[in-house]
């Protein structure tokens, strides 16, 4: 499958799945640079052995284990100075625990959420994964992967901020007008300028598959001003084969399982949301 139609299947495949692994991340509200960054607190989550490598320091009780080093080392620092920063921040995390025990507490909480939240995330993704079978993945074929799905359409616009003026255009494309034709630009700027319905801007791929060659869309507001879009041409494609793209439904069958599985846990917690 050539890289266009790959894409092309990605995007409207992806459309399917109701809420993504995304969207799982978003009520999460996880941000994995942080979460990586929380694995480093110094009070870590696990015991040192646990966390990779022996203990080099002990600071008032709190052990520095060896991979704590890594990122001074890889900045380039020998690992004498390594050690020594890393005590630095040992004293500095012992000193907020001391001295800011509450907002210490409320960190850790929050670096503990991420860390087993990114847990979740891997091991539940990874069963799974492993749960999904060839008939699963012939079924999404057979049911959800249609041939119209990956139908092209050459499109061409017109946009205005004068409503007047968009709606002119659009009434002398009706009447076949040259001069109207003559003011639209290609939407997709390449060699054939086709592009599939996922890909029409402002989600506007679903009106446009209703329409035929010559036919044109009533004007909408975007935030441009008034658009019109004329289909120039439709050209109809085969879904592509499914062995080229089941690794692809696999990871949508397992998106699709996986915000089951949390929709249903986050159903049976108890939440109180509070000011």
């Amino acid at each position: 499958m050539n890289d266009p139609t790959r894409s092309r299947f990605l995007r409207i495949a992806g459309a399917m799945v109701a809420i993504g692994t995304l969207a799982a991340f978003a009520w999460f509200g996880l941000d994995l640079l942080r979460a990586a960054a929380a694995s480093e607190t110094r009070h870590g989550l696990q015991q040192p052995e646990q966390r990779g490598g022996r203990v080099v320091a002990v600071v008032d009780g709190a052990v520095v284990a060896e991979s704590e080093l890594q990122p001074f080392l890889n900045a380039g620092l020998d690992k004498a100075i390594a050690i020594d920063r890393a005590i630095n921040k040992a004293v500095a995390a012992n000193s907020a625990d001391r001295l800011y025990s509450q907002q210490s507490r409320n960190v850790m909480q929050s670096a503990k959420n991420d860390i087993l939240a990114n847990l979740y995330i891997s091991q539940r993704s990874t069963e799974l994964r492993n749960a999904v079978t060839e008939a699963d993945i012939k079924a999404f074929y057979q049911s959800r992967v249609k041939d119209e799905d990956f139908t092209a359409f050459r499109l061409k616009f017109f946009v205005s901020v004068d409503a007047r003026e968009a709606q002119a255009v659009f009434d002398g494309l009706g009447r076949g007008d040259r001069d109207a034709l003559a003011r639209l630009a290609y939407v997709r700027k390449d060699a054939d300028h086709l592009l599939g319905a996922a890909d029409v801007p402002y989600g506007l791929g679903p009106a446009v598959k209703k329409l035929k060659a010559g036919e044109r869309l009533q004007p909408v507001v975007v935030r441009e001003g008034v658009l019109v879009l004329y289909v120039e041409d439709v050209k109809a494609n085969p879904k592509p084969e499914l062995d080229k793209v089941q690794a692809e439904i696999k990871e949508l069958i397992v998106s699709e399982r996986f915000n089951a599985d949390l929709k249903a846990r986050r159903a049976a917690a108890r939440i109180e949301l509070r000011g």
